[in-house]
């Protein structure tokens, strides 16, 4: 069974940056210093476990008028069993509950455009290098688009601000 939960004790943040490590510093050569950066404090980060073993993580933070989904992992032995899948969906749960007025967004690793495209996340803009490895923005639009704290920023992407401007109403 797969259980997603937000990191609260010392043993959870240690698998969850063991799961880290191991899948983007050691499988994908991210450096260290590009993997475990400045937002760790202020992010709010997800386990997931399979049948009670370590298996993924997640975490979101605030950026602007953005929430930002990032460093969405699985274990290699884990794979294709559902455990991004059940991640995504209680970050975006929580996102939705906690902070509506922040448009879910994301630098999708290439490889994972896909899954993010199937639970209805949009790529915007160019394909870009991050760490090494190429990246698509993502959104995730809202049903309604006109409280969102991003189309009041100046400093939010083009792409992001004329996709928006589509679904106003």
């Amino acid at each position: 069974m797969i259980e997603v939960r937000e990191v609260v004790t010392d043993q959870e943040w240690q698998e969850y940056m063991s799961i880290r490590n191991v899948v983007f510093v050691q499988e994908q050569n991210v450096s260290e210093e590009d993997e475990i950066d400045a937002y760790e404090k202020e992010s709010t980060h997800f386990i997931a476990t399979l049948d009670g073993q370590p298996a993924g993580t997640g975490r979101f933070r605030l950026k602007k008028g953005f929430i930002k989904f990032e460093r969405v992992a699985t274990l290699k032995k884990f794979r294709g069993k559902g455990i991004a899948s059940a991640i995504m969906d209680l970050m975006e749960k929580r996102a939705k509950m906690k902070h509506s007025d922040y448009l879910p967004a994301m630098h999708a690793q290439i490889d994972a455009v896909s899954l993010y495209a199937k639970r209805g996340w949009t790529p915007l803009g160019a394909v870009f290098d991050e760490s090494g490895i190429d990246h698509q923005l993502m959104v995730l639009l809202p049903k309604n688009t006109s409280h969102l704290k991003c189309l009041k920023d100046p400093d939010t992407p083009q792409a992001v601000r004329e996709f928006l401007l589509k679904f106003q109403k």
